[in-house]
């Protein structure tokens, strides 16, 4: 398959597609694509919003912030904002790569070592990439989204209105419960599906219903990990 048949079949018929995908393991077509999309977002964001201006919005919703000196949340704010730019362009360009290897790790640990599936790395690894397609439509909303909302208003963390966290009071809403509402998102979900696709296809032994209860299972445990963290350190 080309690569525009494969990125329009993972959309429109992902088992097609996700048996193409396996055998011809071939991943970086939608990483570089998501990379470039968030490059741009972040470039527009830092132009639009401001580094200083999503700060000082993470300051006024942060109870441990909140306790400090007037003097030093200016100079907590001044050296985020120094560093913000290595850290949102680097996180651009590595974060997607770097994710998509570890849930690649994880799931090809439970599928041969739990399901015994025969299946090798670099299937796990293209399939892992290729369920990221929805972060392309995700990131594309996020900046409609942003283009459009008053600069002081625009949420970084809930860029897009797909999850149930966009509609809550950060401020008013426990840290614990926003991180699980804002983790309830459609592509997220829909990322999930093409994920239980991808494997079941690639492993040709497991089903799909079994692939499915194998990741969300793992996406709900690392949503109660979120979760936990947000309610300590929020």
């Amino acid at each position: 398959m080309g690569e525009f048949a494969r990125l329009s079949g993972v959309i429109f018929e992902p088992g097609k597609a996700f048996q193409d995908i396996s055998t011809n393991t071939r991943w970086w077509p939608p990483l570089a694509i998501i990379i470039v999309l968030s490059l741009v977002f972040v470039y527009t964001f830092s132009q639009r919003v401001g580094f200083e201006r999503f700060y000082r919005q993470q300051m006024e919703t942060n109870s441990r912030a909140q306790q400090m000196e007037p003097a030093q949340r200016e100079q907590a704010i001044a050296m985020q904002v120094k560093i913000a730019p290595y850290a949102f362009y680097g996180f651009s360009i590595v974060g997607t790569p770097v994710s998509a290897l570890i849930v690649a790790g994880i799931f090809l640990l439970i599928f041969r070592s739990f399901l015994g599936a025969d299946i090798a790395f670099r299937q796990v690894y293209a399939v892992s990439c290729y369920s990221l397609v929805p972060l392309i439509f995700s990131s594309i909303m996020g900046f409609a989204v942003m283009m459009l909302k008053d600069p002081d208003q625009f949420d970084l963390q809930n860029a897009t209105p797909s999850n149930i966290g966009a509609f809550l009071d950060v401020a008013t809403t426990p840290k614990w419960l926003h991180s699980l509402a804002s983790s309830v998102d459609a592509f997220t979900l829909w990322s999930l599906a093409l994920m239980a696709t991808g494997l079941s296809v690639a492993s040709r032994k497991v089903s799909w219903s079994t692939a499915m209860t194998w990741v969300v299972g793992t996406w709900a445990f690392w949503v109660l990990v979120k979760m936990g963290f947000a309610a300590i350190f929020g």
